[in-house]
Parts: structure tokens; C-alpha cells; sequence
């Protein structure tokens, strides 16, 4: 054994194979450590695209944290009839038949951006009728390729406006056929059934192809120009451009309207024949009709802190320019809310005495008066800030002091007959025998009785509580009405 060993190992090599052997060894180890080099650069070249992909990609594309609403939302499966952006409102609006409610966002730095970040408050879809049930639903079909709605079924409630495309009349569900093709702005919030189901907001039927449809749409922010005009942001990536003059019609197009008395907050109706390819687009409405304004905050108890949204804000100072029915007035006074701000002064506008609250005009104003003023909550951005007034205070004096401005939202009676007025001004109204209560025109005496909420008054107190809210029993109370708060409130 030993023998055979020995002689295995004495066999002689050939010249060059010990070398040879070297060499592949020392060339396998060189292709291996290529390799793994390789490897290693592929690896790190990954790590470094995807921490730089991560960084470059919007939040809302990035990966979605397990438990945050909007990860939840895009993750929702669109197989059960309902887009991912529409579940993220499914919580927020029963389908059964709950009214649309307004969803006004304001702008963080302009109104481009309003638009883009404002969730809008309607989803407009159309199809061709293909069935009405006995409850009234209406399942609408879109066959075209790529529509987000193949089929929708449209909840019709008692808040639904059925109107014509060709000139906005009002019309009934009886208007409506199996065959029609129709127009609907739906709320966002819709069932995870096949077809999905919404509440319909507005349906338009009787389709003409050579009109375009309204648009349906919420106001999130009104400023002015400066010269004249007019700049409504909506919630429908859509900026209207107009003037003071441009034709806003009440939904039947029985009244006339200005278009300074639009708000954030009030749904309109926009005919337009052009708009830019921009985001958002931009337009020069033909029309503009009012479906409704903005909701008033509804009332509170008297005894609770928690006090409804004022309509108006009261503003103060001296007149330093009069320019194009706009006023510009300055408080010097230190913490002054706003230092600076630009009346604009609209029709609607009621220009008082602050002694007898008779009626003036623009013309009894100049430079260097003391003004004050009760203007709306929805203002420009610019500097100075600019806003409707809805009240101006001129010929003040020191020793009278300047009625209140506020709307009513309750009126309650004790068991005592003490008749308690609440407002939205952050103050309760407790009048009593000796309250003069006074039209605004003539200065007629009224009743008590005739107070309603939604009432726009003035108050005039000498002495009131330092609670939340504060409580005074008014000298005079000088009743604008019903209507006109309508018009002028947010």
C-alpha cells in the first residue's frame, strides 16, 4: 500500500502543468471576485435609485402607512363599483338621502391653489337613461370606452333640481324617459355596490348638442381685481373671471342679482362657450345662476360657550382714499385686527348715520372721517385685505355709541314673558318694556313679535355683561329684514 503511494507520488509532471494549474486558479478566483464586485455595485445602485425615487415621488404616491385615511382610501379595491378617491368619502354622507352639503376650502396661497386642493363637492357624470325604478332611482349608462362610470345609479331626493339643459327651467322626474340621455352632478359619497349608488345633486335633461351644459359648482374663494373685477374660485378646477355687471340670475331667472353679493359657500350654476386648457381652466362666464347661498350656522344656547359662525365682522378707522366705490380705511390703534383693510362698497351696501342710523350715500363720506364698518367674513388675501361691507358707520360720535350688526339664529320666551334674542355676534339681546323696536325706512314702530330668525338687525346698548356670550338689554333695535340677510350673509 505504502509501495503503490510512494510511486504515485514520484510519477513525473509535465513541463508547464504546474504553471498552468496556477494560472486557472488564479483566473477562476479573479472571475469570482468580478462577480461578486458586480453584484455588490448592482445592489448599491439599487438602494441609491430607490432612496432617491422616494424622495423625488409626491406623498400621495409614496408607499401608504398601514393606518392612515388616505393610504386606506387609495388602497381601497375598485372591483366593488367604487373609485379609491371616491371611498375616502364613503364615511362622510349617508346615500339614503342626506342634502349636499358645501364644501368650501380656502386658498393657502392664491386661488390656483384653492382649486387644485379643494376636494370638490360633486362628481359630474352622463349617460343614457336605462331604467327607472319604482323608487324613483334612475340607472344611468355610459357605453363610451374609459368612462369612470359605466353605470351609476342616481338617487333622487326631494333636494334634487331636475332642469333643462337648454335653458335651466325646472322640470320633474316625469320629465324623464327611459332612452334620455342625461347630465348629473352626484355627491362623491356612493355605496361599494355594482352599479355604485349617489345622491343626485342636479339632473339635466333634455340635452341639446349644440349647447353646452351648465356646470354645477360650490364657491371657495371671491377676490377683486383692483379694477373692476371679478375673480370666482370653485371647486370644479374651473376660475371664473367676470365683473361686478356680469348677469347672475336667481335659479328661476326671476331676479337680477349682483355679483359682488356672491360668496364662499353659495352653489351656482355656470354657462360658459370657452375656457383655457390651463389647470385649473379659466373662463369668462356667459351666466352665472344662484342655486342656493351658504348655509347659516344654525343657532345656539345662550348658556353654552360654543357660539355659531358670525356673519359679519366689525371693522374700524379712518378714511384714507375714496377710489372706484372702494374705501380705504386705517387703524393706528395698536393689536388693531387689521390695520389696513379695502371696503368695497356694492350695491347692497347701507351707508348709515351712526347717530340716527338715517340713511347716506358714498358722496357724505371723505378722507379723514371716522368709519365703521360691519364687512363679510370671505375676504381677498391681498395687502391690504379687501371685503363687502354690509354696513358703513359715518358721522360717528364720541359720546353715541355705534349700533350692532347681527343676524338673528334664535328667539326664545320664558315662562316669565322675557323674550331672549340670540345672534350671531357672540351676544345675546334680553329687550324689554322700553326697547324701541324700528323699521329701517320711516323708523316706523314695530311688534316684538316680528323678529324671525335669519333677521339682519342693529342693536343699540350702552351697557353689556362681560360674559361669553355677552348679554345687553337694547335701547333701539332697527330691523333690516329677512330678506336682505338673506342676500348679504355668509
Amino acid at each position: 500500500m505504502n509501495k503503490g503511494k510512494e510511486n504515485y507520488q514520484n510519477i513525473p509532471l509535465p513541463d508547464g502543468l504546474s504553471d498552468a494549474v496556477q494560472k486557472g486558479l488564479k483566473k477562476g478566483r479573479r472571475h469570482m471576485e468580478k462577480k461578486w464586485i458586480t453584484a455588490i455595485g448592482t445592489l448599491a445602485a439599487a438602494c441609491v435609485l430607490g432612496f432617491v425615487v422616494l424622495k423625488v415621488l409626491p406623498d400621495n404616491l409614496r408607499t401608504p402607512q398601514e393606518n392612515a385615511p388616505s393610504a386606506q382610501s387609495r388602497l381601497a379595491s375598485p372591483q366593488d363599483g367604487q373609485t379609491p378617491e371616491a371611498a375616502a368619502y364613503s364615511a362622510e354622507e349617508d346615500p339614503s338621502g342626506a342634502s349636499p352639503a358645501s364644501m368650501g376650502t380656502p386658498s393657502e396661497d392664491s386661488s390656483e391653489a384653492a382649486v387644485q386642493e379643494a376636494a370638490p363637492s360633486s362628481i359630474r357624470v352622463s349617460g343614457t337613461v336605462a331604467q327607472i325604478d319604482e323608487e324613483g332611482r334612475i340607472l344611468l349608462e355610459n357605453k363610451e370606452e374609459g368612462a369612470a362610470y359605466p353605470q351609476v345609479l342616481l338617487n333622487v331626493t326631494d333636494d334634487t333640481l331636475i332642469l333643462s339643459g337648454a335653458d335651466c327651467s325646472e322640470k320633474a322626474l316625469s320629465d324623464i324617459a327611459v332612452g334620455d340621455i342625461l347630465y348629473a352632478d352626484i355627491s362623491p359619497a356612493m355605496t361599494r355596490s355594482l352599479p355604485p349608488i349617489a345622491n343626485a345633486f342636479t339632473l339635466f335633461c333634455e340635452i341639446s348638442e349644440d349647447a353646452a351644459v351648465p356646470v354645477y359648482g360650490t364657491i371657495t374663494d371671491v377676490s377683486f381685481d383692483g379694477e373692476g373685477g371679478l375673480r370666482i374660485t370653485t371647486d370644479q378646477d374651473l376660475i371664473l373671471n367676470t365683473t361686478e355687471d356680469a348677469p347672475v340670475l336667481s335659479l328661476d331667472n326671476s331676479q337680477t342679482l349682483s355679483a359682488s353679493a356672491l360668496m364662499a359657500g353659495d352653489t351656482i350654476l355656470i354657462q360658459y362657450s370657452f375656457m383655457t386648457m390651463s389647470i385649473p381652466a379659466q373662463t369668462n362666464p356667459d351666466e352665472i345662476r344662484l342655486v342656493a347661498k351658504a348655509p347659516v350656522t344654525a343657532a345656539q344656547d345662550p348658556a353654552s360657550d360654543a357660539v355659531s359662525a358670525a356673519s359679519s365682522i366689525r371693522v374700524s378707522g379712518t378714511v384714507t382714499q375714496i377710489e372706484n366705490g372702494q374705501i380705504l380705511l386705517k387703524n393706528e390703534e395698536e393689536g388693531a385686527a387689521y390695520p389696513q383693510i379695502l371696503l368695497n362698497i356694492t350695491d347692497d351696501t347701507l351707508i348709515l348715520s351712526g347717530a340716527d342710523c338715517s340713511e347716506k350715500t358714498l358722496s357724505d363720506i371723505a378722507e379723514g372721517d371716522i368709519l365703521y364698518a360691519d364687512i363679510s367674513p370671505a375676504m381677498t388675501r391681498s395687502i391690504p385685505p379687501m371685503a363687502n361691507a354690509f354696513v358703513v358707520f359715518c358721522e360717528t360720535q364720541e359720546d353715541t355709541t355705534v349700533p350692532t350688526y347681527a343676524v338673528i339664529t334664535d328667539i326664545q320666551t320664558s315662562e316669565d314673558g322675557q323674550t331672549t334674542i340670540i345672534t350671531d355676534q357672540d351676544l345675546v339681546l334680553l329687550p324689554g318694556t322700553d326697547t324701541k323696536i324700528l323699521s329701517l325706512e320711516g323708523n316706523s314702530a314695530l311688534p316684538l313679535s316680528d323678529l324671525n330668525i335669519g333677521d339682519a338687525i342693529l342693536a343699540r346698548f350702552s351697557i353689556m355683561t362681560a360674559s361669553l356670550p355677552a348679554q345687553a338689554s337694547p335701547d333701539s333695535i332697527w330691523v333690516i329684514g329677512q330678506e336682505a340677510a338673506a342676500v348679504e350673509i355668509e
